[in-house]
């Protein structure tokens, strides 16, 4: 007889992980047609509203963060008076497992989950989720279209920030021990980040060393307050040396404000670490071959090379082993392989390599010779393909060629990240200036043009700095500007800087002063209607104070060359006023001089304001107030307003269109 479906849909297959909290269940979807990892709660915690409460809280906090780092939940419901919760079904293993087979990573293999633990941990913090119960058991190493991938699971624990405050006596004992923080372990409900980053910094300490950092008898020390030694981790592997103890000692003060301010920051620091901590290193050759003689062969044939510190070999014995060994030794650069293996054959190992290491070549080195065997290699990535008995001058020559490419191929992928990074700080506009800047003679340009600047101001921001956290401020702050920012771009705008919690945009060309107008104006409705949604407490509701200028500019490179800094930017009066006119402006008000809403009376809805004193000394500025585009498009005769088709009033309403272990119980 067929079980009957949970809430309908979901037929339960095989149980796959469990705990004292509830099991997890292989399920089918009948709806979609897709296997999802199924969570029930435990039947003898059923009647219990504490844990039927602490289920429907991981539903919430895993529905606010939105992180691919983060496992995903499908649905949530309840079948008759069972709770239950359908997830992402992830392939792969958590790295508790990881780290009872291999006791303890590299560091250069550890960078890279830290760095999407701490994506995670961000997008978390910032929707106001404290996770409370990281440890490597909640941390899996998903594989997902040939890449693996490190999931956060288990919010079980996890506290909401719901806007209100935790009353001072209230208190919870909850987590996992030796994962826990001081404050955590005192019960305590209103818990900072930095109580996750604790957690971090124990899991981090265990994967570097397979120990933890403070003896379990410190527990009780932390738990009241005191002071325990933490284990120096060079004490363990000196090879960690004092900076990672310097770290770690920040990472794990006992006083949160000690610690590191938010998770990014932490795995910024350890990865910097790891980086200046790299001598320069001899190439890394993997051999895969299960020759029991080979590991000698090549030790003896390339000898010379060992002891000048030119190659460094490392062997597994089948391609499964050389999986393994990958992950170990995330800096190798050429796999030399073998074809017939036992438990895994060297063409399987072809299509599989790619899922750890996706940069390193492979070399296949096999006495099957024939054409089918090397078209097929080939057609799964091998870079090259030696015949046995090997003749080692081609081997010594293939290797070479071998490694020339591989750290070509890594300089021009270094070459392209550091692009992609510049291109989010410099817009392209100012790249094709700059080039013809530092082609002149001692790259000074300069020239006079006429364009118009605009400053567009968040609105009492400082409060906000002030009071959140650091990573919640700024989230804020670039919520905004990801609205802004391309209603600047889309209407031929060039973002010069970033000043604080305000942009300065550029409008050059044909039509400058109505294009910054309607690009304005198009920024502030739609910071207007999210904010109508999102409400007072959206991160839209600040408003903007706006500010344009319009007229004579000066522009080209300035800075010191001698030094290797230069900025391309505008200077003048235009400038300056733009900035006063959005220092005065009040909430969603665009601000421009008498002289520049008389030009464009025709085009544009202008309320004159009366004169205001520019801040020192100097003429009182007579202000006009932009309300909005008039509906009967543009006027011919100005020359300066947009060339675009007209555009509905900025009142109208906007209308937006809206493999197989997944989790584990703490």
């Amino acid at each position: 007889m067929t079980e009957r479906p949970i809430g309908g849909r979901y037929i339960k297959e095989r149980t796959i992980a469990g705990g004292g909290m509830g099991t997890i269940w292989l399920a089918l979807d009948e709806q979609l047609q897709r296997r999802v990892a199924l969570k029930l709660l435990a039947s003898h915690r059923v009647s219990s509203p504490a844990a039927r409460q602490r289920f429907a809280q991981e539903a919430k906090a895993v529905a606010r963060v939105h992180n691919p780092h983060v496992v995903q939940i499908h649905d949530y419901g309840i079948d008759g008076d069972m709770p239950y919760l359908v997830m992402e079904l992830l392939e792969g293993e958590d790295l508790e497992a990881l780290l009872e087979r291999r006791q303890r990573l590299a560091p250069a293999a550890v960078v890279p989950l830290l760095n999407q633990v701490a994506k995670a941990l961000t997008a978390a913090h910032a929707a106001g989720v404290i996770h409370r119960d990281l440890k490597p058991a909640n941390l899996f190493l998903a594989r997902i279209d040939g890449e693996e991938v490190i999931k956060v699971l288990d919010f079980g624990l996890a506290l909401l920030d719901t806007g209100t405050d935790t009353p001072p006596d209230t208190h919870e004992l909850a987590g996992t021990p030796r994962y826990m923080s001081p404050e955590q372990m005192r019960g305590q409900l209103a818990l900072s980040p930095r109580s996750d980053l604790w957690s971090l910094g124990v899991v981090l300490y265990r994967l570097l060393t397979g120990q933890f950092p403070f003896p379990a008898d410190a527990l009780d020390t932390l738990r009241t307050g005191g002071s325990a030694s933490l284990t120096p981790p060079s004490s363990v592997v000196p090879e960690l040396g004092a900076e990672t103890d310097a770290f770690f000692a920040r990472a794990l003060a006992a006083e949160p404000s000690n610690r590191f301010t938010s998770a990014r920051e932490l795995a910024s620091a350890f990865s910097a670490l790891v980086i200046s901590g790299k001598p320069t290193r001899p190439a890394k050759i993997l051999v895969v071959d299960d020759e029991p003689d080979m590991a000698l062969v090549m030790q003896q044939r390339f000898r010379k090379q060992i002891q000048d510190s030119i190659y460094s070999f490392i062997f597994a014995a089948n391609g499964e082993e050389a999986l393994e060994k990958l992950r170990q030794h995330p800096d190798t650069d050429v796999v030399l392989s073998d074809l017939n293996m036992p438990k895994m054959d060297g063409l399987t190992f072809l299509g599989r390599v790619g899922e750890v290491h996706p940069l390193v070549k492979v070399i296949i080195v096999s006495a099957y010779s024939d054409m089918s065997n090397i078209r097929t290699a080939m057609n799964r990535g091998a870079f090259d393909f030696l015949v046995k008995p090997l003749n080692f001058q081609d081997l010594k020559t293939t290797l070479e060629k071998t490694l020339k490419h591989v750290s070509e191929m890594r300089r021009m992928l270094r070459s392209t990240e550091e692009n992609d990074l510049l291109r989010m700080f410099v817009h392209g506009g100012v790249v094709e200036r700059v080039l013809s800047a530092v082609r002149a003679p001692l790259g000074v340009t300069g020239e006079r043009v006429e364009g118009t600047v605009a400053f567009v101001d968040m609105k009492d921001f400082a409060p906000i700095i002030r009071s959140e956290q650091p990573e919640a401020a700024i989230q804020r702050l670039n919520a905004n500007f990801e609205v802004i920012v391309p209603e600047l771009t889309s209407r031929g705008g060039m973002v010069d800087k970033f000043i604080g919690d305000a942009v300065m945009a550029v409008f050059r060309g044909p039509g400058h002063l109505g294009r910054a107008l309607d690009a304005c104006l198009s920024a502030r409705q739609q910071l207007r209607a999210m904010a109508f949604r999102g409400g007072d407490k959206s991160p839209y509701a600040h408003g903007v104070c706006i500010g344009l200028d319009s007229g004579e500019l000066l522009s080209g490179s300035i800075g010191a060359r001698a030094l290797g800094r230069l900025d391309y930017t505008v200077l003048g009066d235009v400038v300056n006023t733009a900035a006063w006119l959005a220092s005065v402006a009040g909430k969603d008000q665009i601000l421009v001089r008498e002289e520049v809403g008389t030009r464009l009376d025709a085009n544009f809805e202008c309320l004159a304001l009366g004169v205001r004193q520019v801040t020192g000394p100097g003429t009182p500025v007579p202000l006009y107030e932009v309300v909005g585009r008039r509906e009967q498009g543009i006027n011919p005769a100005d020359s300066t307003a947009s060339a675009a088709e007209p555009r509905p009033s900025v009142d109208a309403p906007l209308m937006a269109a809206s493999g197989a272990a997944p989790n584990k119980e703490a």
